[in-house]
This record gives structure tokens, C-alpha cells and sequence, in this order.
């Protein structure tokens, strides 16, 4: 069972207590504190005994503690505030012609749409997706961060940035994205996918591996994950089980 399936009741006091804050903290600070420690003692760094439960409180904690400062907050903004009729027509734009693959002439629709609403990350998130399929990878990886700073809950840019610095290389740095990113959505599995292929490059191949495993148990009907699988067991010697994995893919790609 994974860890975050495990729930605890909390108040608030154990869950600043959990974090190491003191009560009042700010949602930046709790965000900090979760991170540094939830890295920590994520299963896949720390395999002593009781990480995996310290892990789930730590997870719980953040949760409770941030949908309490939501509550607390009460922001009310207007529609037209948020989304400026323009900037929805420039967005959607840009949306129409990215679906047939016209990323060059989408951008503009992007710019033109953040022109108005500078912290729409959605926006900042496609645009990035444009960039990345034109391979301009450096440009894409700052549209990533911009959403981050926006957002930096999202599982997706953090899983879409590791994919930038992978093709770039970069796999110790794509490892940290891929981290922040099943941190935050345990079942996301096309970044235990890119983390496993991460690993694989590295040479880490029971690393890779588990990695491979949790992207088919997530989704089962991952092609590419089985593919991914099948490769790996092939580089460790396990060719009948290597097999298996690539029929598997196979069928789901049929």
C-alpha cells in the first residue's frame, strides 16, 4: 500500500508541530517546511524503519494546514477581474491552432493573452508546451518556472520542466522535478515514467525499475511504461520478464 493511502486525524497545533513551525506560519513557509521534509523522507531516500508513516504525516499535515489557510483567506475576485475577454479569446486561440500542431504561430496567441493576465499559468504552461515541442528548450524551461512561482503545487510543470531537462541532460536536475512532482500526485504516472528513464540513463537500474513499476501500477494501460519496463529487464538479464513487458505493450498499443 502507498503511504499516502494512510490517514491521520489532525489539528492544527500537530500539524505545525509535525512541520517544525510555530503556530501563525505563513502558506509559504508551511509549503517550504513540506517540501524540504517531505523529500526527505520520501520511500525512495530514506528506507529506515518508519519513514514511510513519517512521510504520511508530514503529507497530511501540509494538507490539513493548507486547506486551512484557504479557508482563512477568502479571496473573492470577479470573473471579468480574472479573465479579461481578450485575453479568453487570445488563449483560446492559441489552443486551436497548438491542436494542429502550429506551436510557432500559437505563441503569439500566448503572449498576448499573458499580456493581460501575467499569472494565468495555465497559459504560461502551454506556451511552455509550444516551445518544448519546437525544441527550444531553454525558453520552455522559463515558462515552466514562471508557472511554478504562480503555482508551485503543480504537479504537471514540475513533471513537464523534468522532461525539458532530461532531453537536455540534465538528469540529476530532472530527478528534483520528477521528486517534486510524485510528491505532490503519488499516482502521476508519466513522471515515474520519465524518472524511471532518468535512472536508466544514470545506470541505476533497480531505481529505474521501481520507478517502471509504480507508472504500470498507476496506469496499467501505459504502453510506453511496459515498453520502458521491458527494457530495463532486458539490461538486467531477466529476459523472459522482459518479454512479457514488451507483449504487453505490444497489446495495448494495438
Amino acid at each position: 500500500m502507498h503511504p499516502l493511502n494512510i490517514t491521520y486525524t489532525l489539528d492544527t497545533f500537530q500539524c505545525y508541530e509535525i512541520l517544525g513551525l510555530k503556530q501563525g506560519a505563513t502558506i509559504q513557509e508551511i509549503k517550504q517546511a513540506y517540501r524540504e521534509l517531505a523529500l526527505r523522507y520520501h520511500p525512495d531516500k530514506d528506507s529506515t524503519e518508519g519513514s514511510q508513516t513519517r512521510f504520511s504525516q508530514i503529507a497530511d499535515a501540509y494538507q490539513t494546514l493548507r486547506m486551512h489557510a484557504k479557508k482563512a483567506a477568502k479571496i473573492v475576485q470577479k470573473f471579468d477581474d480574472i479573465y479579461p475577454e481578450d485575453a479568453v479569446l487570445s488563449y483560446e486561440q492559441a489552443q486551436t491552432l497548438v491542436a494542429k500542431s502550429q506551436y510557432e504561430e500559437a505563441i503569439p496567441f500566448y503572449d498576448k493573452a499573458l499580456e493581460r493576465l501575467p499569472r494565468y499559468a495555465n497559459a504560461w504552461l502551454k506556451k511552455g508546451d509550444a516551445l518544448y515541442h519546437l525544441k527550444r528548450h531553454k525558453d520552455a524551461l522559463l515558462c515552466y518556472g514562471k508557472v511554478l512561482q504562480i503555482n508551485p503545487e503543480s504537479a504537471d510543470a514540475w513533471n513537464l520542466q523534468g522532461i525539458c531537462l532530461s532531453d537536455l541532460k540534465r538528469y540529476e536536475e530532472a530527478l528534483e522535478s520528477f521528486d517534486e512532482a510524485t510528491i505532490l500526485d503519488p499516482a502521476h504516472g508519466p513522471a515515474w515514467n520519465f524518472k524511471g528513464v532518468c535512472f536508466f540513463m544514470l545506470g541505476r537500474l533497480e531505481m529505474a525499475l521501481d520507478c517502471f513499476e509504480r507508472a504500470t501500477k498507476n496506469h496499467p494501460e501505459f504502453a510506453v511504461a511496459w515498453h520502458n519496463k521491458g527494457g530495463v529487464l532486458m539490461k538486467m538479464g531477466k529476459k523472459k520478464e522482459a518479454e512479457k513487458c514488451y507483449e504487453k505493450a505490444e497489446k495495448l498499443r494495438q
